[in-house]
């Protein structure tokens, strides 16, 4: 298991506590150290999915959440627009698409990124 992938399964443990038990503060203990702010970020990303699943179920949400994870996924799989269009064609409601639709952009500018980087 990668560094970061123990990361996310550490935060997203971390997003099941209580908000008593500060779990915030945990996850900022838990990347203080973190040199790569870019796996920072996708950790803390995982990390915030899964509070929203634990306050509202992961049922609610899921196919947003599907996307999330999968436009947080380093490296991004080849095929990510593919599973983000299967993911937009199980949507059921305008909203769900339209966030979809969102996420969509998202994975669009991050690949043409990457692709400005290599070019540089």
């Amino acid at each position: 298991m990668s560094k970061e992938q123990e990361l996310i399964k550490q935060a997203e443990k971390l997003a099941l506590l209580s908000s008593s038990e500060n779990p915030v503060e945990k996850l900022k203990e838990l990347l203080k150290n973190e040199a790569d702010y870019h796996m920072g970020a996708r950790v803390a990303a995982f990390f915030y999915i899964a509070v929203e699943e634990n306050l509202f179920g992961k049922e609610k949400n899921k196919l947003i959440n599907q996307a999330k994870r999968l436009i947080n996924t380093y490296p991004l799989p080849d095929d990510a627009e593919q599973q983000l269009e299967q993911l937009l064609n199980l949507a059921s409601s305008d909203i769900e698409k339209l966030e979809l639709e969102g996420i969509s952009n998202i994975l669009f500018r991050k690949r043409n990124n990457a692709v400005k980087k290599i070019k540089k």
